[in-house]
């Protein structure tokens, strides 16, 4: 009988193309100044889609990889149900927003919605749903320990493909522009990113990276010979370049975050980079490991002291910034809308209404609340906005505590990834990371493949 051939999604060269296509689209997503505005925002929400598609064929082997899949698919399920319930008309009544209620007053309408502008709320869900489906890409694609770690490697060096860019736009370029109206030296330094604190985001994500691939391309200590083959020694050009390549290019994603000014970026980021590093230096030597954490504690803040001083000078004015107005403004808005919310998207909608003039002024328009929490409290409403959230973390944090419990290698995989949860986490409080396409779908892929190295361990070799 003849053997029958594989599909071909099920082959190795199939599963490396879509690699391959994550690493090319995630370039591209934030090359285009971060995707933040048309037509880059549905191009590369299309890509993302399309990549999603070539993925679901893929068959995940791992029981660890199948179970987290699931559960973050039914996070999604649940986000596009309560999105999509938040714009099917329904009759006019104590479910609707109160803006319907008066609407039917005025213009005799006999049907509302949850938001208060369902269009912008359904043009607002692809980006919630997109950066979850290039979570559930980047898992599927991690189908073994060495095709995990190929994919961090691959996302570190994006990472610092666009900090290079960045460095020699800003420096040798500044007049150009890269997809956008604005001139690269247009404020503060920040590449090809919208503001200095979008680019502080994803050079912090990048620091993690480039952090976590030194340890993955680590050359492998001399096994001592015991009856069994060592196996071949690592090559001595790899030894001698690619460990000091790495170092250069972390180096200058640090030098990057500084040079942004941003404090929020620079303050959260490094502080949290070294902690990571005392961590996972403590976990790899036994041996002299107060001496070592203490080494690389004192590295880090030497560090911040002789090059923070664009950061530090900035740290005065963040008692009067307007930033605490629109937080107090936005907290006005959820107490009235505390349930069902106002609908995904709409807080430009709902926030002039509650813009207090004598703090904030009257002119310009603010389109986010600088506070990725409170906008989902205020577009979802608190119990939805809660369930997701806590959904969310938990599963992302249990899965980083599986890795450093049961992984005998790479433990400083998953402490990086807690680092980098940890900071855009913390950075989205005070700005909106996220809510930026390109450095969400950058972040989801790097938990992603942060998540599957956590789950996937090694074979044991006596």
């Amino acid at each position: 009988m003849l053997h029958r051939p594989p599909l071909a999604f099920a082959s190795h060269r199939y599963r490396d193309l879509c690699r391959a296509g994550l690493a090319a689209f995630l370039f591209l997503a934030v090359l285009f100044n971060g995707s933040v505005s048309p037509p880059y925002t549905q191009l590369t929400g299309g890509l993302a889609a399309l990549l999603a598609l070539f993925c679901l064929p893929v068959r995940t082997t791992s029981a660890g990889l199948r179970r987290l899949v699931r559960s973050t698919a039914l996070i999604l399920v649940l986000a596009a149900i309560w999105g999509g319930l938040q714009i099917i008309p329904l009759p006019i009544g104590p479910l609707t927003h109160p803006v319907w209620q008066q609407a039917g007053a005025a213009l005799d309408l006999s049907t509302g919605y949850l938001s208060v502008r369902p269009l912008r709320t359904l043009a607002a869900l692809p980006a919630l749903i997109l950066p979850g489906l290039v979570f559930l890409c980047t898992l599927v694609l991690c189908q073994s320990p060495r095709s995990a770690k190929r994919v961090w490697v691959a996302l570190s060096l994006t990472g610092a493909a666009i900090v290079l860019l960045s460095i020699v736009l800003e420096v040798f370029f500044p007049q150009a522009r890269v997809f956008t109206s604005y001139p690269v030296s247009y404020g503060s330094f920040s590449g090809v990113f919208v503001n200095r604190n979008v680019a502080a985001s994803f050079f912090g994500l990048t620091a993690f990276a480039l952090a976590g691939s030194l340890q993955i391309l680590k050359p492998a200590p001399r096994l001592q010979r015991t009856g069994h083959h060592a196996g071949p020694a690592p090559s001595p050009a790899r030894v001698s370049l690619v460990q000091p390549a790495l170092w250069l290019l972390l180096f200058a994603a640090l030098i990057a975050i500084i040079a942004t000014r941003s404090r929020a970026g620079a303050l959260l980021s490094l502080p949290l980079l070294v902690l990571c590093l005392a961590i996972v230096s403590a976990q790899a030597h036994r041996n002299g490991r107060t001496a070592r954490v203490l080494l690389v504690l004192g590295g880090g803040g030497l560090l911040l002291v002789l090059l923070g001083e664009p950061v530090f000078s900035r740290l005065g004015g963040a008692a009067g910034d307007p930033r605490w107005c629109a937080w107090a403004a936005t907290l006005a808005a959820i107490r009235d809308n505390l349930w069902t919310g106002t609908g995904f998207g709409t807080f430009a909608d709902v926030f002039p209404g509650y813009r207090d003039p004598v703090c904030l002024g009257t002119e310009g328009s603010w389109h986010r609340a600088h506070n990725a929490y409170l906008e989902l409290v205020l577009g979802f409403g608190l119990p939805a906005a809660l369930l997701l959230l806590g959904l969310s973390v938990r599963l992302l944090l249990k899965t980083c505590l599986t890795g450093l419990r049961r992984r005998r290698s790479l433990r400083a995989i998953p402490v990086l990834t807690l680092g980098a949860l940890a900071f855009v986490s913390a950075h989205s409080l005070v700005d909106f990371p996220l809510q930026i396409p390109g450095i969400a779908y950058y972040c989801a892929a790097l938990l992603g493949a942060g998540c599957a190295i956590s789950l996937l361990e090694t074979p044991h070799r006596r």
